[in-house]
């Protein structure tokens, strides 16, 4: 069954972050997410909006399935912050692309925080999204020229509108959050009833502890869970630890997908983070897994903060 060549596991993969993109009514996950999002919380929940006491400048880039060409690659810019004691706002501009298609947008955040007793918090953000999905069908490679996805409908573009709402908890050493994503629920159609796809609601669970073991080294799990509507369950497990509070190294298990192996360091005013995927699916035969690279610059910042 695996004795194919890599161009056709190329073509079979690419093809189905097509039909992603493009939309054939697959149900999978549309709301991609890196793979270091425990440590830029924002990516996948709007509530964290405003919970630092510094502007964090997020920049990363994630290419997935490395060694084919044209493989799923994504980057993000993105940046929040506390506007007084209750409110902060925050912004993203983010790609993702994969072989002939793209998915590109902005995003607007507002979130308000309530204080429960000394240290209790819980943050509430609202985001809306305009976002291009975008097909080149002359990079389609399929078997039969005269398929009707090359001739379907009468646009490549699309404009769409959306909006995520998030919940981020936090107290002490502990912090939660849960988030819903593509609130709309928008069909996504190119003028077509063969290129179309609901853009289904994502959800998002996460929680995790920072544990001071002595006062060399902090130990940080977290688990996060994620539901499509479309009925797709995943779950994450991650752990990490953090030397002199500069240097840290972790690992994290996506059920059913990967194993990620993280490091990095922090510094005053400047962050940076590498991963490795190494994918445990079939398609781990033929690719050398996926890189991820984060940089946070920490502007404004005076001094620690809780997250």
């Amino acid at each position: 069954m695996y004795n194919i060549k890599k161009s056709k596991i190329m073509k079979k993969y690419i093809t189905i972050a097509v039909l992603l993109m493009a939309g054939l009514q697959l149900s999978a996950q549309q709301y991609i997410t890196f793979s270091q999002y425990m440590l830029d919380p924002y990516s996948i929940n709007p509530g964290v909006v405003g919970t630092k006491n510094y502007l964090p400048l997020a920049m990363g880039y994630h290419q997935s399935w490395t060694g084919f060409k044209n493989s799923p690659n994504m980057q993000m810019i993105s940046g929040h912050t506390a506007i007084n004691s209750e409110m902060g706002v925050g912004a993203k501009i983010y790609n993702f692309s994969a072989g002939p298609s793209s998915k590109s947008g902005i995003e607007g955040t507002y979130a308000y925080r309530l204080k429960f007793g000394d240290d209790m918090h819980l943050s509430l953000g609202l985001s809306l999204l305009l976002y291009q999905v975008y097909l080149n069908r002359d990079k389609l490679d399929l078997k039969d020229p005269d398929d009707a996805i090359l001739y379907a409908g009468n646009t490549d573009k699309l404009i769409v509108p959306d909006a995520s709402f998030g919940a981020y908890f936090y107290t002490g050493n502990y912090f939660a959050g849960l988030s819903v994503t593509q609130l709309v629920n928008r069909k996504v159609d190119f003028m077509t009833d063969v290129l179309t796809e609901n853009q289904v609601r994502h959800y998002f669970l996460f929680g995790g502890y920072k544990y001071e073991i002595n006062d060399n080294f902090t130990l940080e799990p977290s688990v996060l869970g994620k539901f499509i509507e479309a009925g797709v369950f995943q779950m994450d497990l991650n752990a990490k630890v953090i030397f002199k509070k500069k240097f840290w190294g972790g690992l994290s298990y996506r059920f059913g997908d990967a194993g990620v192996i993280m490091m990095g360091v922090d510094l005053d005013n400047l962050t940076f983070r590498y991963s490795y995927d190494l994918t445990m699916t079939d398609i781990g035969k033929y690719s050398n897994g996926s890189h991820e690279i984060m940089l946070i610059l920490k502007m404004g910042k005076t001094s620690a903060s809780k997250f």
